[in-house]
C-alpha cells in the first residue's frame, strides 16, 4: 500500500464523510488542498487521483466520477468494486430489499423488448419467483423466511426452528 500525502487523504475523507459529491464541489475541495485548478491542471488532477485509486485498491475500494443520467452532471465518490458477503454488511438495505432490486434489475436484463428500462407499475409487480425460501443460522438455531412481493410491498413470514 502506498503513502498517500495529506492532501490526498483529505480529498478521500471529504468523499467518505459526505457522500459523493459533485464534479464543482470535489473541485472547490481539490483547489483548497493543492492550489492547483484540476480544470486548467488536468496532468496534476489525474495523478492526484490515480495515485488515489492505487492506495484503494488494497482495501478493494476505487474512487469514481460517473455521470448522472437524470441531471447530467458528473458526481465523484468511493465505490466498493468487490461483491461479497462482507461488503453486504456494510449497506443499509435489509436481505429483501437486496433481492426485491435484484429482482428489477433481472427483469429489465430479461426484457426481451431490450431498451433497459421498465415502467414503475411493472417494478412493483416484479414477482422474486412468487416466493423464495431464504435458510440461514442464527445462535444455532435454523430460520425459514419466505419472501413474498405484492404489488408495493415486500412481505416477509418467518419461522424459527430449534
Amino acid at each position: 500500500m502506498s503513502n498517500l500525502i495529506w492532501r490526498y487523504h483529505t480529498l478521500i475523507q471529504a468523499l467518505l464523510s459526505r457522500g459523493p459529491l459533485k464534479e464543482e464541489e470535489f473541485h472547490e475541495i481539490f483547489v483548497g488542498v493543492s492550489g492547483k485548478n484540476p480544470v486548467k491542471y488536468k496532468d496534476i488532477f489525474n495523478q492526484a487521483l490515480l495515485k488515489i485509486n492505487d492506495a484503494l485498491a488494497y482495501v478493494q475500494f476505487e474512487l469514481r466520477a460517473c455521470r448522472n443520467q437524470y441531471d447530467g452532471q458528473v458526481y465523484y465518490g468511493v465505490v466498493n468494486n468487490v461483491s461479497d458477503e462482507q461488503s453486504k454488511l456494510g449497506t443499509k438495505y435489509s436481505a429483501p430489499q437486496i433481492a426485491f432490486y435484484k429482482g428489477v434489475i433481472e427483469a429489465i436484463n430479461n426484457d426481451t423488448g431490450a431498451d433497459g428500462t421498465m415502467s414503475n407499475i411493472d417494478a412493483l409487480n416484479v414477482r422474486l419467483e412468487n416466493q423464495k425460501t431464504l435458510l440461514t443460522r442464527k445462535g444455532g438455531q435454523a430460520s425459514s423466511l419466505m419472501l413474498q412481493c405484492d404489488s408495493h410491498e415486500l412481505h416477509i413470514t418467518g419461522q424459527w426452528r430449534n
